[in-house]
């Protein structure tokens, strides 16, 4: 049986040029199932934001447990040092919005509130990170429960803890993989700056182009196996990941 890779995203829009590509590359199998280099490809839309993601995440695993999935949609730069257009692998995921707001209108967290432990499994100091790398540019991922574009509260966030891309779906897909201990990519292609919201400013079509492009390119040289697309940093050791064969590969596309 050939390995399979679940390709999840929130709308078809952003994965238009890879679907492209399967159609152009590939054979169809049925509906939303391609394969490509001996590997099957489904494709499976879950929605925008955490709540959908988590289902879809979970339904997935309790029909069939991938051996490993990547993540990908578009996001915020709330670091001036990521530019629109460009693509980085997010290396950690911390949530914003939860816990309890100050009386100056300050968020703490769980972690500040004594609700848990900075380095409980699966966090380390407050982060869920990736042990997996490539050679993408790293850069560290924040889910929120809604997108940014108030100008107080933007500062407000920039002067907490944070991280410099902003999302709606990586902390679900992070916390989901560290406790199933399934190994793990995400990969964000920046839309926009965090500002006070203007969409004219957005590139939402040049960083899915760009994402799509950066994405085939690692998929084409890994020739779609899953021992090269996984390749573990040996410094890292929050859990030991035990591969199963008997498991297949997901890859998750999701936007914000």
């Amino acid at each position: 049986m050939m390995p399979r890779i679940t390709i999840v995203f929130a709308t078809s829009m952003e994965i238009e040029p890879l679907t492209l590509f399967l159609k152009s590359n590939g054979h169809e199998l049925g509906a939303s199932k391609y394969s490509i280099q001996n590997t099957q490809v489904d494709l499976l839309q879950t929605g925008i934001g955490s709540l959908l993601t988590m289902y879809q995440l979970m339904n997935h695993l309790a029909t069939d447990p991938p051996r490993g999935w990547i993540q990908m949609g578009i996001g915020g730069a709330l670091d001036p040092a990521c530019r629109i257009g460009d693509v980085f692998q997010v290396n950690s995921e911390r949530i914003y919005g939860e816990g309890a707001e100050d009386i100056d209108g300050s968020l703490m967290d769980p972690f500040m509130l004594g609700w848990m432990e900075p380095n409980t499994f699966p966090f380390q100091d407050k982060e869920l990170k990736c042990p997996y790398h490539t050679a993408f540019n790293t850069a560290s991922g924040m889910t929120t429960f809604h997108a940014l574009g108030e100008a107080e509260h933007i500062e407000k966030v920039k002067h907490q803890p944070h991280g410099q891309i902003e999302n709606m779906e990586g902390a679900p897909f992070f916390y989901v993989s560290l406790m199933k201990q399934i190994p793990f990519l995400s990969f964000r292609g920046i839309s926009n700056i965090v500002e006070p919201r203007d969409k004219s400013k957005w590139d939402i079509p040049g960083a899915v182009r760009q994402l799509n492009s950066a994405v085939i390119q690692f998929l084409e040289e890994a020739q779609f196996q899953p021992e090269r697309l996984f390749v573990r940093n040996t410094c890292f050791s929050i859990f030991p990941i035990i591969v199963h064969q008997h498991h297949d590969f997901a890859i998750i596309f999701q936007a914000t």
